[in-house]
């Protein structure tokens, strides 16, 4: 951590994947999260100029005719692309990595060994090594107090360790997963979130923007939503209780 907030490394280290290392992406763990601000757009500049003219999809990489995986996009050795999935948008995905039916990607890097089960959306995010997504994971990337959802302008603000926040100056951006993190059925992640390695979100498990240590282990509390009702316009506050839980 310095006074510029947290170093990317201190979260995740690209230098411990040998194909991001072997790509040129290391030198990015060095750097603070919010002064990179596109995390996973640096990856692909520096990946993409390390390649040069060398092929984007691996040639011991498996992508299903049934598959749709756009040109600005690289695949390491031995990962396999389902059907029905698309990835897209500026992309990395290291090598053995599984991503299975359904699934989008998009402005996304995706480390050694993980595997995206069905139907998982990922996008604006940079996920670590040996990270497992059960089906039906979601990841934000962008806050809801837009006034135009499609075209965002607000910059997203990423959790910091003492609940406090720092702007990424991105309108578009995901979260940050560590190494080894595991994720079951329908786990949300909320824009600017940040899971440490290790952690285990149990299914249904909703995280807001927020930071996770390593090694944490989420469940889902309670049930139903909370509302805040709208604040009343020209006339006399309401009588009924500013937040009711249900």
């Amino acid at each position: 951590m310095t006074g510029r907030g947290p170093l990317l490394g201190d979260v995740l280290r690209l230098a411990d994947d040998p194909h991001l290392k072997e790509w040129g992406a290391a030198v990015l763990d060095g750097e603070p999260v919010a002064g990179i601000g596109d995390v996973s757009g640096a990856v692909y500049d520096l990946v993409s100029a390390s390649l040069g003219g060398r092929p984007r999809i691996h040639p011991d990489a498996y992508v299903s005719p049934l598959a749709n995986v756009h040109d600005d996009v690289v695949i390491g050795p031995g990962t396999r692309v389902h059907e029905y999935s698309t990835v897209r948008g500026r992309t990395v995905v290291s090598g053995d990595v599984h991503i299975g039916y359904g699934c989008e990607v998009s402005r996304s890097v995706i480390g050694r060994g993980s595997v995206l089960s069905h139907r998982a959306t990922i996008g604006c995010a940079v996920i670590g090594q040996d990270v497992y997504f059960a089906t039906g994971l979601i990841i934000g990337v962008c806050v809801l107090s837009n006034p135009d959802m499609l075209h965002p302008t607000k910059p997203v603000a990423f959790a910091l360790p003492d609940g406090g926040r720092m702007s990424t100056g991105q309108p578009k951006w995901g979260a940050i997963v560590g190494d080894g993190v595991r994720a079951g059925v329908r786990v949300t992640l909320g824009p600017g979130a940040i899971v440490g390695a290790g952690s285990v979100l149990h299914a249904t498990v909703n995280v807001p923007t927020a930071w996770i240590a390593p090694g944490s282990t989420l469940r889902p509390a309670g049930t139903g939503f909370q509302i805040t009702p709208a604040p009343v316009q020209g006339g006399s506050a309401c009588s009924t209780s500013p937040t009711a839980s249900i």
